[in-house]
């Protein structure tokens, strides 16, 4: 075998090892996503959404002792604000998306900010523009089912929808299980706590769940 054999194969085999790092890198940062929404959604006793909207587990009180050092937690570390659950006019649902990223590992590729749309923006322009591969890229929410480690976006303002620009009131969600009919959804500042969600999907796993204007599926690819 002569030199320049051997010099092509060393270099398949790197590019393969580092081809293969990044996809362990991903899949790590990943389950670490869904694992800390889910040990946070413990730590508030559980609350709980039914498929039909309504409120069966309440959980947890932003404003009472120990709830309150948790979302000042979330400020301080994911946006380096100085709240905390007691700053009860100061919506703190994309910090704490903001915050498990952060703490996830997702590093300069997510867009660590307190309102949603600083991050759906770009994930839609990313979508927009062609940029598939980037960590972030919005999906209208009937093009593409979400998988676990997605978010799912929806409005909290009139007239928001996917090709909105700027700054606008809205709410992401993270998918932390799938199923046949339904989705498991954990998000920040649900009910004054972090909540999880049940809403349903068609067969194709398309989100049909009504209680919510959803528009936007953001595909998680860190």
């Amino acid at each position: 075998m002569n030199k320049k054999t051997l010099l092509y194969l060393g270099l398949g085999s790197l590019i393969g090892a580092t081809a293969l790092a990044i996809i362990i890198r991903k899949v790590l940062v990943k389950y670490r996503v869904v694992k800390i929404a889910k040990d946070e959604w413990e730590g508030w006793n559980k609350p709980l959404i039914g498929i039909d909207g309504k409120l069966k587990n309440k959980g947890g009180f932003e404003a009472d002792r120990g709830y309150s050092e948790r979302v000042g937690k979330y400020w301080k570390e994911g946006t380096n604000k100085n709240y905390d659950g007691k700053d009860r006019k100061v919506a703190w649902s994309a910090t704490f998306i903001s915050w498990i990223m952060k703490k996830a590992g997702a590093g300069n590729k997510f867009i660590y900010n307190a309102s949603h749309s600083k991050y759906i923006t770009d994930s839609i322009a990313n979508r927009k523009n062609g940029k598939y591969n980037e960590a972030f890229v919005g999906y209208k929410i009937n093009e593409v089912a979400p998988k676990v480690g997605d978010l799912v976006c929806y409005s909290r303002q009139s007239g928001v929808n996917y090709d909105t620009k700027g700054s606008y009131k809205s709410h992401c969600d993270l998918v932390v299980k799938k199923s046949k009919n339904q989705l498991e959804l954990i998000g920040g500042n649900v009910s004054q706590a972090v909540t999880k969600r049940i809403v349903s999907v068609d067969s194709k796993g398309m989100i049909t769940d009504k209680n919510k204007d959803w528009f936007a599926v953001i595909k998680t690819n860190i």
